[in-house]
């Protein structure tokens, strides 16, 4: 919910822990909101914090809301490196009031795997924020990511060396390109349809969802997706757009088929969450067509 909001400047996190030591949220008219969208205050559901900026920010027309840790005794040792962080930028947080935003932080979910790292695809391991471990649920469970790095981690490494040969012939390279066509479309074109993409993703798959947008999202994701269906990467810059348009549309499609909201998954037009989606959403890719599976536990 709080990432520094200064144009120019990275979305640095401003960690819930201020919230938690003190800290107040008001938007751009002064007003503090918070106590208004949930009894607990600044300290509600990141989910709930989240929702209630954008409220706000959409309701004053401005591109962030206000935190004031001014209150906070001794803010400076409590939080050394983000009190030296936001000072670097020109934002003096025992002094006054930090501009911040939502963000897009964190995955939950990923690929799924077993319980030791290993996915659905022969040598393909996953641990981390890339995985769907079971450690996260539908909102973010702060601080579990270290067990999911570590833990994980430690047990997919065991696990790929009891896995894989010694000696397993390496695969003759090249081999995999031999079926796709050449790359044709320019650098520029290709920052562009990121940038497209990026902001369709904020604007219409962020903190709050609806038919109409998913639908409208997926239309032009698949148009984006069949530009470059089909063709072979040549670097990594162009590997990374053809992994996020895959995301992405794997994304809209499970938010559009939940049909409820849970935790950070949020539509408008189901606000409520339903009982028979208390369960783990799994898509799969296969031949570009993608499948998701409904209330598989």
């Amino acid at each position: 919910p709080t990432a520094l909001a200064i144009p120019g400047r990275p979305s640095f996190l401003v960690s819930e822990a201020v919230r938690g030591a003190g800290a107040l949220l008001y938007n751009t008219r002064g007003e503090r909101f918070m106590p208004g969208y949930h009894p607990m205050k600044e300290l509600a559901p990141r989910d709930v914090v989240a929702r209630a900026i954008a409220t706000e920010m959409k309701k004053c027309g401005s591109d962030h809301v206000w935190l004031d840790s001014t209150g906070i005794e001794k803010v400076e040792e409590k939080f050394p490196m983000i009190f030296r962080t936001l000072l670097d930028y020109g934002v003096d947080m025992g002094k006054e009031r930090i501009p911040i935003a939502p963000a897009a932080h964190y995955m939950m979910g990923g690929i799924r795997t077993d319980g030791w790292g290993r996915t659905t695809v022969k040598g393909l391991y996953a641990c981390g924020e890339a995985a769907c471990t079971g450690l996260q649920g539908a909102n973010r469970l702060a601080s579990n990511s270290l067990l999911e790095g570590l833990v994980f981690g430690r047990r997919a490494a065991r696990a790929l060396c009891q896995d894989i040969p010694e000696n397993r012939p390496a695969e003759p390279e090249g081999s995999w390109k031999a079926e796709l066509a050449p790359w044709t479309v320019s650098s520029r074109e290709q920052a562009a349809d990121r940038q497209q993409l990026q902001e369709l993703m904020s604007r219409q798959l962020g903190i709050a969802r609806d038919r109409d947008d998913l639908e409208q999202a997926l239309e032009t994701m698949d148009g984006l997706a069949r530009k470059y269906e089909g063709r072979a990467a040549e670097n990594p810059d162009q590997l990374d757009l053809k992994a996020q348009l895959l995301v992405s549309r794997l994304i809209a499609r499970a938010a559009l088929q939940r049909e409820e909201s849970r935790g950070a998954h949020y539509r408008l037009d189901f606000p409520e969450p339903r009982d028979c989606w208390k369960h783990h959403s799994i898509e799969e890719n296969e031949g570009g067509t993608i499948h998701v599976q409904q209330n598989v536990g």
